[in-house]
Parts: C-alpha cells; structure tokens; sequence
C-alpha cells in the first residue's frame, strides 16, 4: 500500500502511464483505494493498511461532504484537486445512473441464473412454497429453483455493506422459508462471510469492469 502513494510504476498504474490527476501524488477517496486493490485484498483489509498508515502519519485524510480522501503527507492535496474528484463522483452517483446500473444488473444475473440451470420462481417477492414473511415488510430480489435447491437472493450493486440488519433479516426470512441464502454482492464485511457459511448460503462478489 506504502508503494502505491510513491511509485508511479506500481501495478495500479498498468492501465495507464500516471497522469496529472492520477498518480502517486494524488489524492483517492477511500473506497475508490478498496476497488483499486480488491482483486487482491478484501476491502476492510486495504480499509486497514490505509488507517495503519494514517496512524502513522504517513498519509492525511481529510473529509469533504461525506467523502473521505487519503493522500501522501508530505505532498498534500489542493482544493482543486479533491474538488475535481468530488464532481465526479457527484456525476456518477445520480439517480439515473443508479437505475441504469441497477437495473442492467438485474438484467445480467436474470440471463446467467438461466444459463446456469436455474428457475426464477419469484421476484420482488416474500413468500415461497404456502408461507409468507410478515414479521417486516422486507422482500427477496429473487427466488430461484434448481433440482431440490430453492434460494433467496439478495442482489446489491453498490459499494456500501449491507446493513447488518438487513442481513440478519433476510437470513431469518430464508430459514423460514425454507430457502438457502444466496447474496450477489460488490462486497461484504468478513462477518457476513463467516454468519453465510454458518447458515450453508454464500456470498458472490462482483467486481466492477
């Protein structure tokens, strides 16, 4: 992580030669670093190194709006800067771009859950085989069927977890159900992963191309 604020040939930069707006001595929101290295590394592992480095004042943070952005403490970063990434983000994060994406990732997992075998029994839905959840007024994106396998699916395309209550909801709906969990996700905290396998469900991660 230390490499990626100094040298402009670490892999991150394969993509590209580094540039004015893009280099070691630029500042990145957060989570922008966890997509950059979660080939590599879960997000709260990359989240980590960033806060160790921090600690040790090799790197400053500074928040604007509700962003957090990180870079090099003896470089520092302008207003300009991290202005410029801001309206980009701003851009990106409309509320038609979000449908689009949303809904193009629905269209995606709807064609592969058909190559893979699977049947779309219900969408949008809270009951499944005679039984419907009415504890809360929660649904599942899907339920789907293969052979004697039925599972509830969650799908979120965004960066941010899902909320831990959701979570533990949405297991509680599937066992009463009688589903099997199955959340395609961007990510997920490391105690989501380990509550999933307790329950014999899984998590799929997603990355962004």
């Amino acid at each position: 992580m230390r490499l990626f604020f100094q040298n402009p040939n670490h892999w991150a930069y394969q993509y590209g030669s580094p540039t004015p707006g893009c280099n070691p001595n630029s500042p990145y929101h957060r989570k922008q670093i966890e997509v950059i290295f979660e080939d590599k590394y879960f997000h709260w592992v990359t989240n980590r190194a960033v806060d160790e480095l921090i600690d040790e004042g090799f790197l400053k943070q500074q928040k604007r709006a509700s962003a957090y952005f990180v870079y090099r403490a003896d470089v520092g970063a302008t207003e300009n800067d991290i202005g410029m990434r801001i309206k980009v983000i701003e851009k990106y994060s409309g509320p038609a771009v979000v449908r689009g994406i949303g809904a193009y990732a629905e269209l995606l997992y709807q064609f592969l859950f058909r190559v893979g075998g699977f049947k779309i029994v219900g969408e949008n839905t809270n009951e499944y085989a005679g039984r419907k959840w009415v504890k809360t007024n929660h649904n599942f994106d899907y339920i789907v069927e293969k052979g004697t396998m039925a599972c509830g699916v969650e799908i979120k395309n965004t960066l941010n977890y899902m909320e831990n209550d959701e979570f533990e909801i949405k297991l509680e709906m599937c066992e009463f159900l009688g589903l099997t969990p199955f959340w395609i996700v961007r990510n997920a905290p490391k105690t989501q992963f380990e509550k999933m396998s307790s329950m014999g469900g899984s998590i799929f991660v997603f990355t962004q191309v």
